[in-house]
């Protein structure tokens, strides 16, 4: 899980990182990594879609305020959480038209860090699932931005960036995750996560990570199919949610 925390009080975020640490020790999320921004700007000259998971903002920065990158984040990226931290509830409104997943007033508390962490687990189990490698290694599915199979081997390449190889056949590898309709092969010796493609062009899966994977033309009408039914799914996932809460 990617995390980045865009906020001018370096000692809060501190405070807030520590807090989220404590939550997610021993559980699948506890290798996320983090970046730390100062400013609104420099978050958004490094900012691309599918980049992190989740963003923290500051309401009340210099210049551009948390709600402010909230909306340039939304103009390209539907799917990342933002959560507002802030001293007041002055911006609840604004924060609904972001769809901002929480809303964390400062000081910060470790029992309101454990609820938001608790609700974020909630609203995606998925990320939970696994599948145990032959040295008994647990991959867990939803850190994978894409697998690829060289000389007898599949790579995998994760969003933790802790990358893994293991000996396997390709066709083994499918069958292993064939339970699982997010997890596709779209072209010989690849399979992609369609949870981290931020965009579909000429053919090709445009990944999380800038990857660019292509669409065998024998799959080209199959994989369009999956895609489109993959995405549906989502917005209904999203729209339950949200009525949920």
């Amino acid at each position: 899980m990617r995390l980045a925390f865009v906020d001018d009080d370096y000692g809060e975020i501190k405070k807030l990182t520590t807090m989220i640490d404590k939550e997610l020790h021993g559980t699948v999320y506890s290798s996320c990594t983090k970046q730390l921004f100062s400013t609104g700007e420099t978050f958004l000259s490094v900012w691309k879609p599918g980049m992190y998971d989740i963003v923290f903002l500051d309401i009340f920065m210099d210049q551009l305020t948390g709600v402010d990158v909230a909306r340039q984040i939304r103009k390209t990226d539907a799917s990342v959480k933002i959560i507002f931290c802030t001293t007041s509830n002055e911006f609840a409104s604004e924060s609904y038209c972001v769809d901002a997943s929480f809303y964390l007033v400062k000081p910060f508390s470790q029992n309101m860090v454990h609820t938001m962490v608790q609700k974020l687990i909630k609203v995606d189990s998925r990320l939970s699932l696994f599948i145990t490698l032959p040295n008994d290694r647990k991959l867990y599915l939803r850190d994978i931005i894409y697998g690829e199979y060289i000389n007898h081997k599949i790579f995998i390449h994760t969003k933790s960036r802790n990358d893994i190889s293991f000996r396997m056949s390709f066709g083994n590898f499918l069958e292993l995750i064939s339970p699982f309709s997010f997890l596709i092969s779209c072209c010989k010796g690849i399979i992609v996560n369609l949870y981290e493609v931020i965009n579909k062009e000429n053919n090709c899966f445009i990944l999380s990570d800038n990857s660019t994977i292509p669409i065998s033309r024998r799959k080209i009408k199959e994989i369009n199919n999956v895609y489109a039914d993959f995405i549906f799914e989502k917005m209904k996932d999203k729209m339950l949610n949200d009525e949920a809460n």
